[in-house]
């Protein structure tokens, strides 16, 4: 595989993810108490956070962290 077509995929997977609702991207159900969403969150977070990653997947990782934060941020502001 090529690197271009590589990184092409990985893009189009953020792209999907940018797309989920915040529940879906976050892993929960509508009505889900805060307390189990900021654990999802926080789970999330530690797996995709580019500082433990390698630098060849940081990127990808700072765009999933991007899309984590916007997610839990509109549901903390919600519920």
């Amino acid at each position: 595989m090529r690197w271009n077509e590589l990184k092409r995929s990985y893009a189009d997977r953020i792209e999907a993810m940018a797309k989920l609702a915040p529940h879906e991207l976050l892993g929960v159900d509508p009505g889900t108490p805060k307390e189990q969403i900021r654990a999802a969150y926080l789970q999330l977070v530690k797996a995709y956070h580019p500082d433990g990653s390698d630098p060849f997947m940081a990127k990808h990782n700072q765009e999933v962290t991007k899309l984590l934060n916007s997610a839990y941020q509109k549901l903390r502001d919600v519920t």
